[in-house]
């Protein structure tokens, strides 16, 4: 049996104009984590969110993860670049996290869940068979796996996205890896403050949720695939 994971982030240190480090847990924060398990039957797939802006709602969301995980038993994790970013900061994110709370607990389980899981990263694969950097969306057309795209427009959140993208991807109309922490800081914000009856809210979450479902759900086809 196997899970896949992809986490979704957002740097609320940095300014709009900086770039994170990908390698530095510092640059980044936990926004949601989409999960996937693969059952005879088809897959079960699902997002959790974190729910507020402090490094206790951060241990709680890793805590969910982990919850969830551990009800679905596996010895294969399936992963996109996960070597050199989600597992890299699902570790970094919960030491940090728990420094700043005062609890060890969660670094322990973490570093336990993914160390009992044999690690499938498709990126290595995809290189191994056709050399550069192919991205996630490229590997999978390229094998003929779809993947849907979330339209930014489609969802009454109130967020244009072209106010912090630059002159590249302007108006691309579909939401774009580097608009989640646009939109996942304004996800945050509202969470944080109980403003989660709102149809900003709601709609926020569930454009985030479709877009981080597109980024699990097929990677059970791809590695099949690959």
């Amino acid at each position: 049996m196997r899970l896949a994971l992809d986490i979704e982030t957002v740097s609320p240190d940095l300014g709009p104009d900086e770039r994170p480090d990908f390698r530095d847990s510092d640059d980044f924060e936990l926004l949601a984590v989409a999960l996937g398990y693969e059952r005879p039957e088809g897959v079960e797939s699902t997002v959790l969110f974190r729910d507020g802006t402090d490094a206790a709602s951060e241990l709680a969301l890793l805590d969910r993860v982990l919850d969830w995980c551990d009800a679905r038993p596996a010895k294969t994790l399936v992963t996109y670049n996960g070597e050199a970013f989600d597992l890299l900061h699902l570790r970094g994110r919960a030491e940090r996290a728990a420094a700043a709370v005062g609890d060890d607990e969660v670094p322990d389980r973490v570093d336990a869940f993914l160390d009992g899981l044999a690690h499938d990263d498709l990126r290595d694969r995809a290189v191994d068979r056709w050399g550069g950097r192919p991205r996630f969306e490229d590997a999978c057309d390229r094998v003929g796996v779809d993947v849907p795209e979330t339209l930014w427009r489609e969802y009454d959140h109130g967020r244009d996205p072209r106010a912090w993208r630059g002159a590249t991807g302007t108006d691309d109309p579909t939401v774009q890896n580097s608009d989640v922490p646009g939109f996942g800081a304004a996800y945050l914000d509202l969470a944080a403050v109980g403003a989660t009856d709102t149809l900003t809210f709601r709609e926020l979450e569930r454009m985030l949720t479709d877009y981080a479902l597109a980024d699990v759900e097929p990677l059970f086809e791809l590695a099949d695939a690959l």
